[in-house]
């Protein structure tokens, strides 16, 4: 009886104990509320000791929780480790999810510059350029958005040698382009209105009126029948003359466009009806090849021509070119005397040159090339003459 009286005595003693112990200690909590972080640096270990009327503050090794020491003793927290200058409150580092720990410095810097020797490291690097070198890799569109198309002057000038029995010519062709749907959008109608002036320097050796023009109006339609076939389909109502003399003419062309590789291989084959004196049609096709953005093949008769883009940025692209083409036409003229006539001018020339092309189609280009086979016959057979090589220089701007 004594021993047990003992042992409830000591229950009773220790459980009364227990709830003063605890009633104390969250009073002392309460009257020193826990400061900010940024407030409460942490102390280094040389600090002078704390002021008994200061809260007490955490190691930066160790941080104990529940009762003051003198109580119970201490209760040393979880293994991990904890930011400097944190709540007691707060878990420690390791204890967060994975995603949730704050990066290391070797998880946010790289070691060492990426090499080329580390293609996954350049891969990702590309990436996060792609969108600042889209807008110099886009291709350009040849077409406008909208009925206005295009504005151009071209000039081009035939040197004679300075020898006043050959022939000179000084060239000025300008046009404006505008286009419809025809009935639908993807099937436009081109609709380009041209002036064509062309002066001439001498012959003395046969009669030829000063300058030349052609006027025309070129209605051109190009519907896509079929997936990847696109017709094109060209008639031009045009006027020749050399202001004394006038004469309406009818041209055109219709072509038949395959896109076999979509914008890398087209395959092209029609005809052209051109109604000069000495040739009224002409057949013409071929392959238009773009192995690269940078490389353009036109291997079309009767104007081939090769393209090499140096040089891309923000809605242009420099090209160098050279290609092959037939020039002259046939005009109505007013010879010596008022006797009507017909004049056919031939020439063949080879041509290099370097343009920029802009968006929409426009641009601007300057051409240097020689030119042969040079004919000038007349409808009447009088006064029929060969002028010699010579040299071309022509530029143009379109807008």
């Amino acid at each position: 009886m004594p021993l047990a009286a003992a042992v409830a005595g000591a229950l009773v003693f220790w459980a009364l104990w227990g709830v003063w112990a605890g009633l104390v200690f969250g009073q002392s909590r309460q009257a020193v509320p826990a400061s900010p972080p940024e407030l409460l640096p942490p102390p280094s270990r040389g600090d002078a000791p704390q002021s008994p009327r200061q809260p007490p503050v955490p190691s930066p090794d160790r941080h104990r929780d529940g009762p003051p020491p003198g109580i119970d003793g201490p209760e040393d927290a979880p293994a991990g480790r904890r930011k400097a200058g944190s709540s007691p409150d707060s878990p420690a580092v390791e204890d967060l999810p994975r995603l949730m720990q704050p990066p290391s410095a070797s998880e946010t810097l790289p070691a060492q510059p990426f090499t080329l020797s580390d293609p996954w490291a350049l891969e990702e690097q590309m990436d996060l350029l792609a969108p600042a070198l889209a807008p110099l890799t886009a291709k350009l569109n040849p077409y406008k958005d909208g009925f206005f198309q295009k504005l151009s002057l071209a000039a081009d000038w035939i040197g004679n040698s300075a020898d006043p029995a050959d022939l000179g010519l000084t060239e000025v062709d300008t046009y404006l382009q505008v286009g419809l749907p025809f009935p639908l959008r993807e099937w436009p109608l081109l609709i380009t209105a041209g002036w064509n002036l062309t002066l001439i320097d001498g012959p003395t050796v046969t009669d030829l009126p000063p300058r030349l023009y052609l006027a025309y109006v070129d209605l051109m339609w190009l519907p896509q029948v079929v997936r990847g076939y696109t017709v094109l389909l060209s008639v031009v109502p045009s006027v020749f003359g050399d202001f004394q003399e006038h004469e309406f003419r009818l041209t055109g062309k219709g072509l038949l466009i395959y896109d076999w590789v979509p914008q890398r291989l087209q395959l092209v084959a029609g005809v052209l009806y051109l109604n000069r004196e000495n040739l009224r049609l002409l057949p013409a096709g071929g392959a238009i090849w773009t192995p690269e953005d940078w490389l353009r093949l036109e291997l079309l008769f009767p104007k081939p021509k090769f393209g090499i883009r140096y040089q891309v940025g923000p809605g242009f692209e420099d090209w160098f070119y050279g290609t092959a083409e037939f020039g002259g036409n046939t005009w109505p003229i007013e010879r010596a005397g008022g006797v009507r006539d017909n004049v056919t001018y031939l020439d063949y020339r080879l041509l290099i040159g370097t343009e920029r092309k802009l968006e929409g189609g426009a641009g601007y280009r300057l051409e240097l090339g020689y030119v042969f086979g040079r004919d000038i016959s007349f409808a009447s057979g009088r006064g029929d003459f060969a002028p010699q090589d010579s040299f071309m220089l022509r530029g143009g701007i379109t807008y």
